[in-house]
């Protein structure tokens, strides 16, 4: 990404902040205009998860017809009943479900930990240590237990834990004096995010007093050099939010961290991805109570701070 491209862009973003500021004014005066913000604000934007397993509000009368499935009959047996039957009665296995079913078991059991979990435990490990032991910065691994139960198991549960999304966004814990996080690699093993196929990355820019983008093409360097030996990433989403555009000094130096973060992600997608359009990006601009998506006309506009768009911040570790 040139300068020209950079600087081209961030007068875009400044075009958006000023379209959605003004929509957000016209709604303070309009009713009419008012209720459709709001009703559009509200929206859930998240694309990540799957279907949910409920009916919607949209379904018709016709589930009332349903006839409800049949329990299996050891579901329905009560624990004195099972201690008078004949001991040559064969036992029930995992197994004996369907597929479907095992399926929807393991979407409950086998997740990816949130990053706020991971960074949490680093705390709570750290705590536990003696002030006067040398104490390292890593952070003890481990593979969930329904992994280990039994090979035709870890691998039912492996196939849904790889068909969801791996999302960072928030910045590792930092070492006390040291100006920089610790290594992603500290929480995540490298043959973790060598195997992860589904990715999201949600980097602010612009936070702070001294910017943000620095620290997050750390962060992001960390994950792209486990790449260029070994990836299986078959979707990068990489949401940029676009924090205090009014500070014209910061975004100076921010733009120039912006172009070196992009030109990054840009170059694994050409060296090191399975196809093109591998990254998809998604960039929205944050402004007090709300947040403009960029790439309309009218921008999309949602509420700030949002559990998509804002994720929280250190405060929450205090």
């Amino acid at each position: 990404m040139t300068r020209y491209e950079s600087k081209k862009k961030m007068l875009d973003w400044q075009r958006t902040q000023r379209l959605g500021r003004r929509r957000v004014d016209k709604a303070t005066k309009d009713p009419v205009a008012r209720s459709k913000l709001l009703q559009e604000a509200r929206l859930p934007v998240s694309s990540l998860g799957s279907p949910s397993l409920h009916s919607s509000d949209g379904d018709t009368g016709a589930s009332e017809n349903i006839t409800p499935v049949q329990l299996p009959s050891f579901l329905l047996s009560s624990p004195d009943s099972e201690s008078q039957a004949p001991a040559s009665k064969p036992g029930y296995s995992f197994f004996t479900f369907p597929p479907e079913i095992r399926d929807m078991i393991y979407q409950y059991a086998v997740q990816y930990p949130a990053c706020l979990d991971l960074f949490a435990s680093y705390y709570s490990q750290k705590e536990k240590r003696s002030r006067f032991a040398r104490s390292g910065t890593k952070v003890e691994l481990h593979t969930p237990t329904v992994l280990l139960l039994c090979k035709q198991i870890t691998r039912e549960a492996l196939a849904i834990l790889r068909s969801q999304s791996f999302v960072i966004d928030r910045i590792p814990p930092f070492i006390h004096g040291y100006h920089l996080p610790l290594p992603i690699t500290d929480f995540i093993s490298i043959p973790t995010l060598q195997n992860i196929r589904f990715f999201e990355f949600k980097v602010a820019v612009g936070e702070g007093n001294y910017g943000s983008a620095h620290v997050w093409r750390r962060v992001l360097e960390n994950v792209l050099d486990a790449w260029a030996q070994k990836n299986s990433v078959v979707r990068l989403g990489v949401m940029i939010k676009l924090c205090n555009l009014a500070a014209e000094g910061l975004w100076w130096w921010e733009l120039q961290e912006y172009e070196i973060l992009v030109d990054k992600i840009n170059n694994f997608e050409f060296r090191h991805a399975a196809k093109p359009g591998t990254v998809q990006y998604e960039h929205w601009i944050l402004d007090v109570y709300y947040a403009y998506r960029t790439g309309y006309r009218n921008p999309l506009i949602r509420m700030h701070p949002d559990q998509y768009i804002w994720q929280g911040s250190p405060m929450e570790y205090v």
